[in-house]
């Protein structure tokens, strides 16, 4: 038996084939020698042929791989789940339930997420008690877009991106989180614009625990830390320090937004993805999507990624130098 055993969780329906693909691909291909993970896929509707797609891809790394079909898990729930936040979307809120046989720390991850390193550093985090490991996006302070919409009072750390939880379902199950999730779904389903990701933070905000941004670090904040003063405390609430940490060495990318890495466009971390998609087996041509506009735009972005690269460098040097002292 392998030293380090952890379970993760990823949902998708057919639609998300694809992606779920290279996302499971990348979680097994960058597990250490001593690192076995148990793969929970939640199925809502996902067919047979998708699904020995799935377990042809995982067959040659040692895992699990295991399909939880959720199609009729909201039922009996009386909540909002449409075509852009459907049943997918909130089957993270039910893992706690739904993996009865997992203690501890359950790791969950969107679709449009890129594992870029063995996790037994994440899963060994110490949540002290707490319900969920997350990556804050923002502080809570008077005036944001979420404190006083989602009622979150100004002593909750911040906003946390959904994308990546590390979850203790053991606190779940103690403290009847998934129910206090979905009745704070309904209480405030006229507030939600992203439904599943408010509810969390509205629910879970006394019960949170800081991740470094490696662990859900997306390329726009990238390229934000061009318009950042280094000077600054913290930048969207991380450090200067840990932003260029998890710009250089990314623990998990997420791909969030509208410009999806499985089309060609000009994100900074495109070419890494497509790297994933050809050792994947995923992507035997071009991408799609290439178009002359779109082959501009990347042009016209790669001075931008160049100062980028040469800030983040800069910066790391200069926070070396600080250590020294």
């Amino acid at each position: 038996m392998k030293k380090n055993e952890f379970a993760v969780v990823l949902a998708s329906d057919n639609r998300g084939i694809l992606p779920l693909s290279v996302t499971v691909f990348s979680l097994l291909n960058t597990a250490g020698p001593d690192t076995f993970y148990k793969v929970y896929i939640l199925s809502d509707g996902i067919d047979a042929g998708n699904r020995s797609k799935l377990e042809e891809l995982a067959a040659p790394f040692d895992c699990r791989l295991e399909f939880i079909e959720i199609s009729n898990i909201l039922e009996e729930h009386d909540f909002p789940h449409t075509q852009q936040w459907p049943v997918p979307a909130w089957g993270r809120v039910f893992i706690p339930e739904l993996l009865k046989e997992e203690k501890g720390n359950v790791l969950y991850l969107d679709i449009d997420v890129l594992v870029c390193r063995d996790l037994t550093e994440l899963f060994r985090t110490d949540l002290a008690g707490r319900a969920v490991g997350v990556v804050f996006e923002n502080f809570s302070k008077p005036g944001s877009h979420f404190n006083e919409r989602l009622d979150m009072p100004l002593s909750c750390t911040g906003y946390f991106n959904s994308g990546v939880l590390l979850m203790d379902v053991d606190v779940f199950r103690q403290k009847g989180l998934v129910r206090a999730v979905l009745d704070y779904a309904v209480s405030y389903r006229d507030r939600l614009t992203c439904p599943d990701q408010d509810a969390l933070n509205g629910a879970l905000c006394e019960l949170t625990a800081p991740l470094h941004p490696r662990w859900n670090w997306h390329d726009g904040l990238t390229r934000r830390i061009l318009k950042n003063d280094p000077a600054e405390k913290f930048w969207r609430g991380v450090t200067p320090r840990q932003a260029v940490e998890a710009a250089l060495e990314p623990g998990i990318l997420h791909y969030q937004g509208v410009h999806k890495p499985w089309r060609y466009n000009w994100r900074y971390e495109g070419e890494r993805y497509e790297r994933v998609m050809r050792d994947a087996g995923l992507l035997c041509g071009p991408l799609p999507g290439r178009t002359p506009l779109a082959v501009l735009k990347k042009y016209l972005y790669k001075p931008v990624y160049r100062m980028t690269g040469n800030k983040i460098l800069k910066l790391r040097e200069r926070f070396d130098e600080e250590d020294r002292g």
